[in-house]
């Protein structure tokens, strides 16, 4: 199979040639924009930009002219068709219907789809990344799949991808778990609790009811600060229990990841810990940190309000410390040349002035290096506020999923129900398979919900919307695509030539609505090369949901089966099943064949 490539670039391309040919002495930027659809498929608007500040120059008289001048400028190509100018100056073209064709036969038709981009890159992205002892919650759904799926655009791009999981596995806090499991858990070294008891301990010194034993009780905070010392300093019993508990979170967050189909790294706070004094001796001695108020910082010029502090006034270190040396270990150990951060907006702020303090150590090099904070915004109920249980209390994502899980079995079954009521073949009639259908079902209907949101807004999380079948719903695809499957194993029964894909067959763009629905298809890799742009997420999921509306009125206008034409269009089909599947893929989720 022929490599995807951006049908925008190659248009952009031709462009740059014709304005390099007609204008040699202008240093334009080529401007080429997606056109409205009643005139052409793409337009350069670069005539007028021209005219307004080299006309006279030039000898020019209008924008009219300069267009005419572009136009007559195109090399030589088989991708565009008609080529118009407008009185304004644009230059809009459509492409060939022969193209289009070629196409949608060899790059869609023969293979996996692929696509790469040059020069392959190695990336690290930073993900997910819970608490040690505290149970995953509604607020690691985004991190987790946003991060996943950002991961799975960038590896189907061509890039080297590390995903890693910067769980929260050090600090303070431990010296009081570590007590807390000697008292409460004695043979905690052989028998492990589950992470929900520790969970309510965890509350214990962030509330004020549990912190009155830590004030109040000198002998446990006694045994819990020195806790934390022979933590530090390597004590193996301190350190095997200080194990022990990373081994009962790593058990619950399993299960979130095994559900979710995430593949990801361990790399906690902890990794880093060793790296720190050396790399503080270092920006020391270099004179990039420096003394204020009782504390090593660096200042960046992203923040003049407060410095990143690479050593507290106490001595210890904290978050910017240990932030200071994984950027320095993906970017100068890993050589990473790109480096994505999946975080709530609430952290931008800290996150650039983390890459500024790299740039200032001649870690990060931009633009040979890059790094992105990939923020997010909020989860809210319908209050507009976080998304919190009736009583008030943090969503569980285990309950979430499960909940989603539940309401897509409702679905399912009513579905079933209304085949056999209407009398047509009723699929998923095992119980069995209606349960496996809305896991499948649940998880995406989530996944899609929150994807296609844009990430640096709040959104109010809605069941009804999520599984809406007729609305920009996960269910709505999955509807879409089964359809697909359905005319397919109807073709592949009667013996069909271009069910299944690959053949003899070519495909012919004849028809609007063929040539609409393959025009569509063809901008898939122009809807990565946007969010490898801008790592927005939710350029994929309007893609798949406009796919899926064209794909309808192709049906209404061309019918598939028992036609002259019925072979190409089933090429068609497959064409967009295997686009559909794609997509489906980098955001996670498994459609269903029958439903």
């Amino acid at each position: 199979m022929a490599p995807l490539a951006s049908v925008q670039g190659q248009v952009k391309a031709l462009f740059s040639r014709a304005l390099k040919d007609a204008f040699p002495s202008v240093e334009q930027e080529v401007l080429v924009t997606k056109g409205n659809p009643k005139f052409g498929d793409y337009q350069c608007n670069n005539a007028m930009v021209i005219f307004r500040e080299h006309g006279s120059v030039l000898g020019f008289e209008s924008p009219l002219s300069v267009a005419e001048a572009i136009r007559s400028s195109l090399p030589s190509n088989d991708l565009l068709g008609d080529i118009s100018v407008a009185p304004q100056g644009f230059v809009t073209v459509r492409l060939s219907s022969q193209w289009l064709s070629r196409q949608v036969s060899e790059c869609f038709l023969s293979g996996e789809l692929s696509y790469s981009k040059v020069p392959r890159k190695r990336v690290v992205v930073d993900y997910s990344s819970p608490n040690i002892a505290k149970e995953m919650h509604v607020g690691h759904l985004r991190p987790t799949i946003l991060g996943e799926s950002i991961r799975r655009v960038l590896e189907f791009s061509g890039h080297e991808v590390h995903g890693l999981n910067h769980v929260g596995d050090w600090g303070t806090q431990f010296g009081m778990l570590i007590e807390y499991m000697k008292e409460a858990y004695p043979n905690f070294q052989k028998e492990l609790p589950d992470v929900h008891d520790l969970q309510e301990f965890y509350k214990a010194p962030f509330v004020k009811a549990s912190k009155k034993r830590f004030d109040e009780d000198p002998d446990f905070k006694s045994r819990a600060q020195r806790a934390v010392v022979d933590l530090q300093a390597g004590d193996d019993f301190a350190h095997s229990a200080w194990q022990k508990i990373c081994d009962v979170s790593r058990r619950s967050f399993e299960k979130i990841y095994q559900r979710l189909d995430i593949s990801i790294e361990e790399r906690g706070e902890s990794f880093y810990n060793a790296m720190i004094p050396p790399l503080v001796d270092e920006l020391k001695l270099r004179k990039i940190c420096q003394e204020s108020a009782g504390a090593m910082c660096i200042f960046t010029p992203s923040v003049s309000t407060y410095p990143l502090m690479v050593i507290k006034s106490d001595g210890g270190f904290g978050y910017d410390s240990t932030d200071l040396a994984a950027i320095y270990h993906r970017l100068l150990v890993m050589r990473a040349d790109w480096i994505v951060y999946v975080t709530d907006l609430g952290q931008e702020q800290h996150f650039h002035m983390i890459f500024d303090a790299a740039e200032q150590a001649g870690w990060h090099r931009p633009p040979l290096t890059r790094c992105d904070h990939m923020g997010f915004g909020v989860v809210q109920g319908e209050d507009k506020k976080r998304l919190k249980t009736r009583s008030g209390d943090t969503v569980k994502l285990s309950d979430l999923l499960d909940e989603a899980v539940q309401r897509a079995a409702f679905e399912v079954r009513k579905k079933v129900e209304e085949q056999q009521k209407e009398g047509g073949e009723a699929f998923l009639t095992d119980p069995k398979e209606q349960m496996e259908a809305a896991e499948r079902l649940g998880i995406a209907a989530v996944r899609y919900f929150d994807m296609k949101q844009n990430r640096t807004s709040n959104y109010v999380f809605n069941w009804d919307r999520m599984l809406d079948p007729k609305g920009n719903s996960a269910v709505f695809l999955f509807y879409a695509y089964a359809r697909i499957r359905s005319i397919q194993r109807k073709a592949e029964a009667s013996g069909a030539g271009g069910a299944g894909g690959p053949s003899s067959f070519h495909v012919e763009v004849i028809d609007p609505a063929e040539r609409d629905l393959a025009m569509k298809l063809v901008q898939f890799p122009d809807v990565i090369e946007t969010i490898l742009g801008d790592l927005h997420l939710h350029h994929l999921t309007d893609y798949l949901w406009e796919l899926c509306n064209i794909l309808t009125t192709f049906y209404v206008k061309c019918k598939v089966l028992g036609e002259e034409a019925q072979d190409s269009r089933l090429l068609l089909c497959e064409a967009t099943r295997k686009v559909m599947l794609k997509g489906f893929e980098l955001l996670g989720f498994v459609p269903l064949e029958k439903i």
